[in-house]
């Protein structure tokens, strides 16, 4: 890796790194710097050393005029091996979770409009399967050009790469300077190394004046270069083309003639060497500029209107000039090069020559998707040829998973602007795209007007539909109420199953939103009036009442399972068309039956969605419905498990900028029951969640109920009130009071206990019970049992209590609630002197609060038999017991038969981190197999059957 000047500690890095990756460890390097100062030929020099290693080299470079072209970076990284594959190796690069990358790599492959995690996703695993065959580097050059969806990419791969044989190598402008368009959000949290390009010294300036210019110049005049060009390696190779073009000596005489040494004189002086070369040179540069990545020699010699034998010679003299670099398609040597050819026209002419281009390419048959890049830059002119082909891009980026550029291509072409009769679908189209983009308040804004142009009831329907979401997720569901109701009842009188489709929507939103029971409960009735017809509105219909009344408590824990069974009953809808019906079923449902106590067929069915988000590769759906599993996981004691899906999902989070409150709520929740409380307030504190939260949405509520049980835990008792009263205040007004759907009110007497406040506490353990009986479930019921026995002043009602709700909570599968009310219990009959009472019932729980990991009560309970005279062993973290989170969720998955590979696909994790959670787990576990795993964990009782789902 020679050639460069004072670059050889950012090419020793670049090296060294390169070295690790072909051990099999990856990295990131992002090598940054000003325009000219040299990012370009660094990345050349390391493909150079790395191919003469026998490194696999995939190269790409972003460009300013390609921002839109969705995955564009990454075809260009992994077109040339999809060129070069034979069926066979095409079969091994789409294998597994790879065959979700293939929508966006071929050409007229069968889209699906799948999310954009699902093509990341599948994307990695392509990357993966190739670095299976050999080490990779991956250079991407001007990366703050890259569009959204490959950034998105990049990210995605970057927090992977530690773990593959893959170096990601790339170079771009400052991430705070104007150029850097969406690098900076993107790429910020990576664990990339920047190596920061600095100015040239004097000497070297010195060196390449007498290298390119005279042997003999002077110092003076060495150092006049240097002042004028800053030490910016193109911006002095330019001006040193031009001092030799014009003849100029190199000595102290001349060094007025370097006052105009920047940037803008820079590219005059390019330009006057162009125009040197003749108008063939020119008109084909200029050709080259418009059509970027899509100039082949013929393409590029049509658009500068010259016969073949012309452009050749003009090719030849762009290439000896060094404004060409030799190859197809024709590249322009440098990105400041072709934006000064670029810009020498004005942007009227050039929005011509863009629509020319796009009709070239359309002549060619190029995807629909190149010419939108060309379509972008032209003028509107109410061409509906514009129109037409600017939607034909937009829907294959939605099929490749790109929605942002999507989004900014229907937007263009509602400019265009399209004509009256396909204006609102149009508008459908880019309210759903900006929808699906996360730009909610635009989509809205869109939608409404789609919606206001619309006459055809089933169009206004899906409409309202999308528009009546978005407002839901603003939490604005009045808003949403008022675009659905009217489309309502408009469709009542033809349409009664669409109309019914639409109640549905206005009752979820309603309650999605927290909004008043009296808002949407009659809507919810008339919705269940009906019998089952099996259809999947119906379904969807049956889980929002069964979720609604769990929340409510206005049917019994029995009725609402029962609801909730009726709704999830059969296979789940299948595909992903039926992704958002399916997800709807399994997130109502689901946690309907949790309320109802019915906790072994709420994870059943919570699994059964994750497995079908697994296999359509939707990120998103897994993440979340992970996180409805975790706090599942959390009502039946099953901590472990509980961290494992909450870490899970905030990791899958995080490859996408998001981290709801729910997410962190559930991991707080089970981190406080195994008794890390510094830990729970870390996560707390990092994710700057210690202030204040909107409670625009119902799960908001329950990150509350966390944090005041955290506070409970600090021993800070008003704090926890705040945080507690602030959710059951909401809730209150809502009519949402079911104990079991939010047992704020538990939490809350143990606050004002400890402050002292003893009739407020009674007067919420009191309530608690009171509606606890009234629904039914028995975890809530044992709760509310325990506590109204741990604010009562009656030593024998305490008593009775406690036995009621020991007796309730057998019947539960709520575990460590169960734990709770042994040691409670028991403690109470220790304080009677019923001893051997009480030591039966502190060992029971002993050994349930053990099984569960909750290191709290395992403590309470030991000193409770201490005071017995009785000393327990202690339990060693060893065995399965002393397996992380990560590490038990893998080895399950492994028990139950999965591949490496599958885990990790599955998981959304690497095969590398799979590994490393195996080798952890036999090492905590002593043995040496697989074949071993499944009895070391079943003679700790740390396998338990996971439940199915029966269809």
């Amino acid at each position: 890796m020679n050639g460069l000047i004072e670059r050889d500690g950012e090419l020793k890095r670049v090296e060294d790194a390169l070295t690790t990756a072909v051990a099999g460890r990856g990295a990131t390097l992002l090598v940054e710097g000003v325009a000219g100062i040299g990012k370009t030929v660094l990345l050349a020099a390391a493909r150079d050393h790395a191919a003469s290693r026998g490194v696999r080299v995939l190269s790409a470079t972003g460009a300013e005029l390609e921002r839109e072209y969705a995955f564009g970076i990454v075809r260009q990284l992994l077109g040339p091996v999809l060129l070069r594959a034979d069926r066979r190796q095409r079969a091994e690069l789409f294998e597994g979770a790879a065959a979700l990358a293939e929508p966006v790599l071929v050409e007229h492959a069968a889209g699906t409009g799948d999310t954009l995690g699902s093509s990341l996703h599948g994307l990695f695993w392509a990357c993966a399967n190739l670095a299976d065959h050999g080490p990779l580097l991956l250079t991407v050059d001007d990366v703050h050009w890259a569009d959204d969806a490959s950034l998105r990419f990049i990210a995605y791969l970057a927090r992977r790469s530690a773990d593959l044989p893959v170096l990601l190598l790339l170079a771009g402008r400052p991430i705070n300077s104007a150029d850097s368009g969406l690098i900076a959000g993107t790429l910020a949290g990576l664990r990339l190394e920047t190596l920061k390009l600095n100015v040239l010294s004097a000497d070297a300036v010195g060196e390449l004046v007498r290298e390119r210019l005279s042997s003999d110049a002077d110092d003076e005049f060495c150092l006049a270069c240097a002042r004028a060009s800053g030490g910016n390696p193109f911006l002095l190779a330019e001006a040193l083309i031009a001092l030799r073009a014009d003849d100029v000596h190199p000595v102290a005489a001349e060094v007025g003639r370097l006052d105009t040494l920047h940037a803008d004189n820079v590219s005059r002086a390019l330009l006057v060497r162009l125009a040197r070369l003749g108008p063939d040179a020119a008109r084909l540069a200029r050709a080259v500029a418009v059509l970027g990545p899509d100039a082949m020699a013929w393409h590029a010699a049509s658009l500068a209107d010259l016969e073949e034998t012309r452009a050749a010679s003009a090719i030849d003299a762009l290439i000896h000039e060094g404004i060409l670099v030799p190859g197809q398609p024709l590249t322009i040597g440098h990105p400041l090069i072709r934006t000064a050819i670029y810009s020498d026209t004005d942007s009227a002419q050039r929005g011509l020559v863009h629509k020319r281009a796009a009709r070239l390419l359309q002549a060619s048959d190029a995807p629909a998707e190149r010419l939108g890049s060309h379509l972008l830059n032209c003028e509107p002119a109410n061409d509906q040829w514009v129109v037409a082909g600017l939607r034909a891009a937009a829907s294959e980026a939605l099929a490749r998973g790109a929605p942002e550029s999507a989004a900014a291509l229907l937007e263009r072409a509602l400019g265009e602007p399209p004509a009256a009769e396909a204006r609102s679908g149009l508008l459908l189209e880019a309210g759903l795209a900006l929808g699906m983009a996360n730009r909610p308040d635009r989509a809205a804004t869109v939608l409404r007007e789609a919606l206001d142009l619309t006459t055809d009831p089933s169009a206004q329907a899906e409409i309202a539909f999308s528009l009546g979401a978005l407002m839901t997720m603003l939490g604005r569901s009045d808003e949403a109420v008022t675009i659905l109701e009217p489309v309502r009842s408009s469709a009542a009188r033809d349409d009664p199953d669409l109309s019914r489709r639409l109640l549905a929507g206005i009752a979820l939103a309603d309650l999605i939103a927290g909004q008043p029971v009296e808002s949407w409960l009659g809507r919810l009735d008339q919705l269940t009036s009906r019998g089952t017809t099996g259809e999947t509105e119906e379904r969807v219909a049956r889980a929002t009442a069964a979720f609604a009344a769990a929340a409510i408590a206005d049917r019994s824990a029995a009725d609402v399972a029962e609801l909730a069974r009726q709704a999830a009953a059969g296979p789940l809808p299948a595909g992903r068309q039926h992704a958002r019906d399916r997800f709807l079923i399994v997130n109502l449902a689901g946690p309907a039956l949790a309320i109802a106590d019915h906790l072994d067929p709420a994870l059943a069915l919570l699994s059964a969605g994750i497995e079908a988000a697994q296999r359509d590769g939707n990120a998103a759906e897994f993440a979340y419905l992970s996180v409805l599993r975790s706090h599942t996981a959390l009502y039946a004691g099953r901590l472990l498990d509980a961290e494992t899906d909450a870490r899970i999902a905030l990791d899958t989070y995080a490859d996408h900028n998001e981290e709801p409150p729910l997410a962190v709520a559930v991991l707080i929740d089970a981190l406080v029951d195994k008794g890390e409380i510094e830990d729970a307030q870390a996560l707390l504190s990092s994710r700057q969640l210690d202030g204040p939260v909107p409670m625009n949405m119902l799960a908001a509520h329950f990150f509350h109920v966390a944090r005041g049980r955290l506070r409970l835990r600090q021993r800070r008792p008003q704090d926890a009130l705040i945080d507690l009263r602030t959710c059951g205040d909401a809730l209150e007004a809502a009519g949402y009071t079911n104990p079991a759907f939010a047992p704020w009110r538990a939490d809350a007497a143990r606050a004002h206990l400890a402050l002292g406040h003893h009739d407020h506490a009674r007067g919420l353990a009191d309530e608690e019970l009171e509606r606890s009986r009234h629904f039914g479930a028995a975890r809530a019921i044992g709760i509310a049992l325990r506590i109204a026995a741990l604010v009562t002043d009656d030593r024998h009602l305490r008593l009775e209590q406690l036995r009621e709700s020991v007796a309730a909570l057998e019947t539960s599968q709520a575990q460590m609630e169960r734990a709770r009310s042994q040691i409670a219990y028991g403690a109470a009959l220790q304080r009677t002197g019923a001893r051997r009472e009480a030591e039966e019932q502190l060992r029971r729980g002993l050994d349930l609060a053990a099984h569960c990991s909750a290191q709290p009560l395992v403590a309470q309970a030991r000193q409770e038999l201490l005071a017995l005279g009785i000393r327990t062993r202690r339990v060693q973290r060893t065995g399965p017991a002393a397996l992380t989170a990560g590490e038990r969720r893998v080895a399950l998955l492994a028990v139950d038969g999965h591949t490496n590979r599958q885990i990790a696909q599955a998981l959304f994790v690497t095969t590398r981190a799979v590994e490393l959670h195996l080798t952890n787990t036999y090492r905590k576990l002593r043995i040496n197999s697989r074949h071993a795993l499944a009895d070391a964990l079943a003679a700790e009782g740390s396998v338990t059957a996971a439940p199915r789902w029966e269809a």
